[in-house]
């Protein structure tokens, strides 16, 4: 269940320090586009993202010293406080799903998975979505498992009502469903915005309210409002879909992972994630049962970050005093040599490389906190992350939940609606 906060008062003291960050905050402002209703309102968000900042700039600069496997940045959501990021981009209402057992046609085989899989190059992910100020996660994490079972199954050869859609770096013909559709018909209506919902109902009100038909992007827009008004089309695509399969833990998550898209609820809360840039996403404060947010996983792999230098011997007499981080905006450099054209920024070579503010030993993200990942699709738009994507970690005692509530859309005939699997 999603829970309001009121964002807490901020302290006289930090007025002072956002004074101080204005034409680094105007910057920001532009590159966002955001626009504010009045100068207090300004004001205000001046004074969280200086306080975001000094968080951001206090976790890089452990990640370029090889404490931290993962960067993070000063993204859209900077200016929000934790209380209103969560209140407004989290809405995975969990519910307990019956982990039926199944026919082994149905099951996949943990033998068959390789080290390492994405399907984006294959042609059945759509391009990131984003669902704006609306707790409508779940739904896009439900249609992101109907997208990718439906596309799979038809192989490029698709019906009329998805003429306008192409997927992957080939543009492959493929259909984009529609978020909305789930928001204002599952429940009733009543999975709102404010209320959110389980990507498992999302799959269900297909198979059971809808004969396993389902409306393109295109026949039901996304509004990011709850209109609590089923629209839904009766010329909607029959996706073929039969029920929705739980997954039991991480093995048996990276064989499904292998086999089809895979919908996972997952614990987002911490602003490690909302400010999330890149890198192997490890936060110790996960919780693995208390979830709050619908994602979706498009692969897996593992990476191998370089081992940390060795430590040099102190040098007699005091420390030299560690220079002031760089600009905020460093990390916005993508290539090494835009970084070493802006003063004061740092080219650190990990995750295939970033920007830092804060000078690095190029150990910076460490091998032993690297390793496993899993390759997640968000839904905040392609700005957020690495173009829309997190790398969370695998095998990390199922480490944010990932395991804890993943299923997939089960395809089956189209006329065969009355095998539900949940």
């Amino acid at each position: 269940m999603r829970v309001l906060f009121v964002a807490p008062c901020v302290a006289i003291a930090a007025a002072g320090k956002a004074r101080d960050h204005h034409d680094d905050f105007d910057r920001w402002t532009r590159m966002f586009g955001k626009v504010y209703n009045s100068a207090e309102e300004e004001n205000h968000r001046m004074d969280v993202w200086v306080d975001n900042l000094e968080k951001v700039n206090t976790h890089n600069a452990q990640a370029a010293n090889g404490l931290q496997p993962f960067a993070m940045k000063m993204n859209e959501f900077a200016d929000m406080t934790a209380e209103e990021y969560r209140s407004s981009k989290l809405g995975l209402k969990r519910s307990p799903v019956r982990k039926t057992d199944v026919t082994p046609a149905h099951r996949f085989s943990q033998d068959d998975a390789p080290s390492s899989w994405d399907w984006r190059p294959s042609g059945i992910v759509t391009p990131v979505k984003d669902q704006g100020q609306c707790g409508s996660c779940w739904a896009f994490s439900a249609i992101a498992t109907m997208e990718g079972a439906f596309n799979l199954k038809n192989n490029g050869s698709m019906p009329s009502q998805c003429a306008s859609y192409t997927c992957g770096p080939n543009k492959t013909p493929c259909c984009s469903f529609s978020e909305q559709e789930l928001v204002d018909c599952t429940d009733g209506g009543a999975d709102t915005c404010n209320r959110g919902g389980n990507p498992s109902a999302g799959v269900m009100e297909i198979v059971q309210q809808m004969s396993g038909k389902a409306n393109t992007e295109e026949q039901y827009p996304y509004t990011a409002e709850s209109e609590g008004n089923c629209r839904a089309k009766t010329d909607g695509v029959q996706t073929g879909i039969v029920g929705v399969t739980g997954v039991s833990d991480e093995q048996e998550l990276k064989s499904a992972s292998h086999q089809t898209i895979v919908s996972i609820g997952i614990d987002a809360s911490h602003q490690s994630f909302q400010l999330y840039s890149h890198g192997v996403y490890v936060e110790p404060e996960c919780s693995s049962t208390q979830l709050d947010h619908g994602v979706a996983i498009v692969g897996y792999g593992s990476f191998s970050g370089p081992a940390p230098s060795p430590s040099p011997s102190p040098s007699p007499g005091p420390s030299p005093p560690s220079p002031s981080p760089g600009p905020w905006d460093c990390i916005n450099n993508e290539d090494e040599s835009s970084c070493g054209g802006e003063t004061g920024c740092n080219w650190c070579r990990s995750i295939g490389g970033w920007c830092s503010n804060s000078p690095c030993s190029n150990s910076d993200l460490t091998a032993a906190d690297s390793g496993d990942y899993w390759l997640v699709r968000n839904s905040w738009g392609s700005r957020w992350g690495v173009d829309g994507y997190i790398m969370m970690a695998r095998n990390k005692d199922n480490q944010c939940g990932v395991a804890s509530d993943a299923n997939y859309a089960h395809i089956g005939s189209a006329q065969a609606t009355s095998e539900v699997l949940v």
